[in-house]
């Protein structure tokens, strides 16, 4: 299947793909995965050749570009591991919500050091009793001397604990019960005193890792807060829709890629005298899987056009969970047709079937974007 794109759109997917095969090629990410390591080379290469700057506009340094150029971007960092494409977009988005939202000041402070990758950005939103209920957030926020205390416990805080982090954190500022109202984002470096981090165990996406955050009176500078006070989630879901549209062409490269590792290894593979490949019960449902996947990049490209032109909504749900069920369904099938080798450590569709099973619950889960699906459904979308 090939995408319309246009002479600069078809040079950037291949930079990008220069990029990941001298910076990122697929043997290193098993090395940094089993290591438990994040390449901070790769974030600064990512800066010094200005991938950071794609999507922001020019009067803050940016290169202007947009949707497809992100997706783009998505797809083709994700091929060797998710949290390739993970630790670029954590930061940019984060940063784009400090730019729509922020002060003059804050985004002179962090937005050029952001570009040139000496700061890099994580999202604390999710407690635990508040995940997919954002509004029952319980982390607060109360002013004291000129600025804030923070005090709660926010959970799958990723990538937080890599150095030049700072966290934008989710808090209540108002009212005393549940709701959206009353959430404000604040700016804490994750060096903060009475700030605990504790990385979790998890069982994949090993390299940027994710953390468990106690915050114990953290004291912040009125200047740390983002925005209005009270309109928190207004910042932190400004970017929602480009978000789930690189999602989507993440999980639409890793899933190519782990179809790619799978069709290899049935050619090869021979049983009763023959290749698995020639066996229609495997052949057939490889030519399932490529249908499912080829969708959803289909689904993630015609959302991002629709973001470009102001357009999208319920199109960035459904390439959402499209993509993120097709990975979760190619990468259990790889681990299926390559038996027992599937499950050992040396053979890489282990890996893309770990980082593939999260997919489904973070960044929104499936329910939640079918939910948001069905209501429009339900709402009158046209469906000619």
């Amino acid at each position: 299947m090939q995408i319309a794109e246009t002479e600069d759109q078809r040079l950037l997917r291949e930079a990008i793909r220069i990029f990941v095969e001298h910076e990122a090629p697929a043997g290193k990410v098993d090395e940094w995965e089993a290591d438990k390591h994040y390449p901070s080379q790769v974030f600064s290469a990512l800066a010094e050749q200005g991938y950071l700057a794609l999507p922001f506009d020019e009067s803050v340094g940016g290169s202007g570009y947009g949707a497809v150029e992100m997706a783009i971007v998505g797809e083709e960092l994700a091929r060797p591991g998710l949290d390739i494409a993970g630790g670029y977009g954590l930061t940019v988005f984060a940063g784009l919500n400090l730019v729509r939202h922020g002060g003059r000041d804050q985004i002179a402070e962090h937005i050029p050091a952001m570009l040139n990758g000496s700061e890099r950005f994580a999202l604390g939103i999710t407690e635990p009793d508040a995940g997919s209920d954002v509004a029952g957030i319980k982390t607060r926020a109360k002013r004291s001397n000129g600025g804030y205390v923070i005090s709660g416990q926010k959970l799958f805080t990723t990538g937080a604990g890599l150095p030049g982090t700072w966290i934008h954190v989710l808090a209540r500022t108002g009212g005393s019960g549940r709701g959206r109202e009353g959430l404000s984002v604040f700016l804490v470096p994750n060096d903060a005193p009475g700030l605990e981090l504790r990385r979790l165990e998890t069982v994949g996406r090993h390299m940027l890792g994710t953390y468990e955050t106690f915050y114990d009176d953290v004291e912040v500078p009125e200047s740390a807060l983002v925005g209005e006070e009270g309109l928190g989630w207004e910042v932190v879901s400004s970017s929602l829709e480009l978000e789930r549209v690189f999602a989507a062409a993440q999980y639409s490269g890793a899933a190519r890629t782990a179809l790619a590792l799978t069709i290899d290894y049935v050619k090869e593979r021979q049983q009763f005298g023959r290749s698995l490949s020639a066996f229609q019960t495997v052949s057939h449902r490889l030519a399932e899987m490529l249908v499912k996947v080829e969708a959803a990049r289909l689904l993630a490209y015609r959302a991002a056009n629709l973001v470009d032109a102001g357009r999208a909504g319920t199109e960035a749900a459904m390439a959402k969970l499209a993509a993120s069920e097709a990975f979760v369904e190619v990468t259990e099938l790889g681990m299926q047709l390559h038996g027992g080798y599937g499950y050992m450590k040396e053979y890489r569709i282990e890996r893309y079937w770990r980082e593939a099973r999260v997919t489904t619950v973070t960044a929104g889960a499936s329910e939640i974007q079918l939910s948001i699906i069905a209501r429009d459904l339900l709402n009158g979308r046209p469906l000619t």
